[in-house]
């Protein structure tokens, strides 16, 4: 038996914990179901037991609502309900967003106490009840309690039923008890409004019949306090006989008795809620933290210690993580309990990550150990630096970055040769204007074009660089379309590995996949086969970078590639090459994100920031990663947004403040 608690001067009622599912919930669910769906009713779906609720509408949040806090709120309740992450479902991260309504005393309209109210059953819903913006909405809630022990929907309005029972199941989540004096004033309040036909009215100055939502919340508000609504009696009817007794025989449940030009069945969702013995939040989820690794150095010598540290971010700060996994190096190492771990790595390239139960694994980072050189007595000293003889260049990338436009290292001679200080500056050139880059090659390109004739491409002769990256890209292409594992592996120089393949599936497909049921089985291999081998000409790319530019993909075409021709299209967004398939409406999205970071108009004429268009639109990666500058992309999109980027369109938007050269 749990604790009791008062209720008036000397009444005591024994705690219940609700485990009812009335008569009449079975038929309102099959009536909801035919409704179209919002944030209600799917908490009302799933509070009645049902597994397969909609819920990719919740994708997005409409702006321009009276009450824009609330928007969020009950959208992060419904996920939270379906077992989703509202920081990452949705186009941006909703908890972040509603907590941009804190004011700093309370939660979006000062004027209002309802969103308060939804504010700190959303937050309370993702574990986030001790927060900074959940405790001030708790403090102003209580000090605006009015004297009749209710609170109304704003500060002018006087108490109602429907606010006062929404406010006494977000108090209780904060940790007030259900024996404290605000409660009990609060529930003393909705007994004295409480009619002769067992139900509750709204406001008595707006009308004193009992409504179907009126009783729903007083009942869910019970239920939450452990009461047993129907110990709530009057001339032997009570609330919850009050309830179904205006339900209609189509499952829905009207708002009066009786005819009335306003009468609707828009309270069945809460109606099923608190038939089904819930209350909010209807479900809770556990957000998985942050996390980032970091190392003291990328390029190491042989014998080198390399230093690792794993932070995670608890809201406000990165703080060390202990007991993470660094995987990825020659075994998996723990962090310590400041968060790091030291590692002397054998010669190689490593992509490292990090991993905990609990929290988001981090991005990947790349670290390189060279290889030991002999000395004459046996033993092992730094390789001494050699000049290259000779050195590949890459095509010019179109992004242009400082004012600078770059092109890769394809190959050196020798291997692991360092590069001169002219064959350094051979990797960079001053920006071109796009007309002048199309129609004017400089002699040095032409030079390499004749030099690196190349014959029979499949089976086709191949002159200039351009041609062949095209028909490489035709060629990984189709590889990814036919999901041939084994081909795609050897075309990389590896072997075929089930383990990774299953990792990436796990990791990155399915979420990328998400709810469609439309893709075969063997589109969703070729998605898994491009994250975790990629081809040829997207190996710059790590496991997880290959993944955030098929989200690009998504982001801008609605749509993941299934076709040879959207895979080439993929590849040319890996490699920072502009679609052939364009999508305006993408565009025009990005000119007014290009106008909130830049305080601007775009100018077409100019390179940076058609650049930045063409980045945030589609998505396309920088040639060569610098993550300085992504830092500072970083930086300048968390002062722009007031949040940390998460879906693939807000990361886009970072790289094109990184990379694209425009400027404010």
């Amino acid at each position: 038996m749990r604790t009791i608690f008062l209720i008036g001067l000397v009444v005591l009622t024994v705690m219940f914990t609700p485990t009812f599912v009335l008569a009449g919930v079975p038929e309102a669910v099959t009536y909801l179901s035919g409704q179209t769906q919002d944030a209600w009713i799917t908490q009302a779906l799933i509070a009645a037991g049902e597994t397969d609720a909609a819920i990719s509408y919740l994708n997005s949040v409409p702006e321009g609502g009276f009450n824009p806090a609330n928007d969020y709120a009950k959208t992060i309740l419904a996920l939270a309900a379906a077992g989703e992450s509202p920081t990452t479902f949705g186009e941006i991260d909703y908890v972040a967003k509603l907590k941009s309504y804190y004011d700093g005393s309370q939660m979006g309209d000062a004027s209002l106490l309802n969103d308060d109210i939804w504010s700190i059953l959303a937050l309370a819903s993702v574990y986030q009840v001790d927060s900074t913006e959940a405790v001030a909405a708790k403090d102003f809630l209580i000090a605006k309690q009015n004297a009749d022990g209710g609170w109304g929907y704003d500060l002018i309005g006087g108490s109602d039923t429907n606010d006062t029972a929404a406010a006494i199941m977000a108090l209780i989540e904060t940790g007030i008890s259900a024996g404290d004096p605000i409660i009990v004033k609060a529930l003393d309040y909705l007994h004295s409004l409480q009619n002769a036909d067992g139900g509750f009215p709204y406001n008595p100055l707006w009308g004193a019949d009992s409504d179907s939502g009126s009783d729903a919340w007083v009942i869910s508000a019970l239920s939450k306090v452990g009461q047993d609504p129907a110990s709530w009696t009057k001339e032997e009817n009570n609330p919850l006989t009050h309830l179904q007794s205006l339900q209609d025989p189509d499952g829905g449940f009207w708002w009066i008795a009786g005819e009335s030009e306003y009468n609707n069945k828009a309270m069945t969702p809460y109606a099923v809620i608190a038939l089904s013995g819930k209350s909010f939040p209807v479900g809770y989820y556990q957000i998985p933290q942050l996390t980032k690794l970091t190392a003291d150095k990328s390029t190491l010598d042989s014998g080198e210690s390399i230093t690792m540290t794993v932070e995670y971010y608890d809201g406000q700060s990165w703080l060390g993580l202990e007991g993470a996994t660094v995987k990825g190096g020659d075994q998996d190492y723990i962090t310590d309990s400041s968060g790091q771990a030291v590692a002397v790595l054998p010669s190689g390239s490593y992509v490292l990550f990090a991993e905990k139960d609990g929290f988001v694994s981090s991005d990947e980072i790349e670290v390189v150990v060279s290889a030991p050189v002999p000395t004459g007595g046996g033993g092992f000293s730094p390789p001494a630096p050699t000049s290259c003889a000779s050195v590949e260049y890459d095509q010019w990338q179109d992004v242009c970055a400082d004012g600078w436009q770059y092109r890769n290292v394809l190959s050196l001679t020798p291997a692991n040769c360092v590069l001169t200080t002219e064959q350094e500056g051979g990797r960079k050139r001053t920006c071109v204007d796009a007309q002048e880059k199309n129609s004017a090659t400089s002699q040095e390109d032409k030079e390499i074009k004749n030099e690196k004739e190349i014959e029979k491409v499949l089976g086709v002769k191949v002159v200039n660089p351009d041609i062949l990256g095209a028909v490489e890209d035709a060629t990984g292409a189709g590889m990814i379309y036919f999901s041939n594992a084994e081909l795609m592996a050897a075309d990389i120089g590896a072997k075929r590995d089930l383990n990774k393949e299953k990792e990436g599936e796990n990791k990155y497909t399915e979420p990328l996949i998400g709810d469609r049921k439309d893709l075969s089985s063997e589109q969703t291999d070729a998605i898994t086969n491009f994250i975790v081998y990629g081809t040829k000409n997207v190996q710059k790319l790590g496991a997880g970078e290959r993944a955030g530019v098929l989200n690009s993909y998504k982001s801008t075409f609605n749509k993941l590639p299934t076709t040879p021709a959207e895979w080439e299209e993929a590849i040319k967004v890996s490699n920072g090459i502009l679609p052939g398939e364009t999508n305006s409406e993408a565009e025009d999205k990005a000119k007014i994100e290009f106008k909130k970071v830049y305080q601007r108009e775009v100018n077409k004429d100019n390179f940076g920031d058609k650049t930045a268009i063409d980045m945030m639109a589609y998505g396309l990666r920088p040639g060569k990663r610098d993550l300085d500058s992504e830092r500072n992309g970083l930086k300048v999109f968390t002062e722009v947004y007031n949040y940390r980027p998460t879906s693939a369109r807000d990361w886009d938007i970072v790289r094109a403040i990184a990379y694209s050269g425009a400027i404010k």
